[in-house]
């Protein structure tokens, strides 16, 4: 699983990815949302962690 904190354009975007997919290079569970939207953990360890607006912040403009 990976969370990526993309501050890269105007808006920013929380990713989750999780079940892998090694055979095919991608994975099959993907969420984005923008910053100041809640982005739960499915699955894992991490189970129900929220990466929301503690973390990146408020939506942007």
């Amino acid at each position: 699983m990976y969370v990526i904190v993309g501050d890269h354009d105007a808006e920013g975007t929380v990713t989750v990815l999780t079940e892998p997919r090694p055979d095919k290079g991608d994975w099959l569970g993907v969420l984005r949302v923008p910053y100041g939207t809640d982005a739960e953990i499915p699955k894992g360890p991490a189970t129900g962690f929220v990466g929301g607006e503690a973390i990146t912040g408020p939506k942007r403009a």
